[in-house]
């Protein structure tokens, strides 16, 4: 079931020179998860912000993160954790 979130969180990247700065660790509601796969990146432009939107796995979920590039503000836009309604 795919859960729309909008939360502030907290996330450790690191730099990979094949794909560049990628989300490694996502702290969220006081739990941490390893990101176990990128499965998708683009970037979109807002007016003059640029936010860069990241699509990740870990081992029990699937989260679309985004990185504002003009506040430095990373938001949970939504997770999902393999279930249908």
């Amino acid at each position: 079931m795919t859960e729309a979130i909008n939360e502030r969180v907290e996330v450790i990247t690191v730099y990979n020179r094949e794909k560049g700065a990628v989300p490694y660790k996502v702290r969220w509601q006081g739990r941490s998860y390893l990101v176990d796969k990128l499965a998708y990146y683009h970037k979109k432009r807002e007016g003059r912000v640029i936010t860069h939107v990241f699509n990740v796995s870990t081992e029990s979920l699937d989260m679309r993160l985004e990185f504002n590039s003009e506040n430095l503000h990373w938001i949970l836009k939504e997770v999902a954790d393999g279930t249908t309604n």
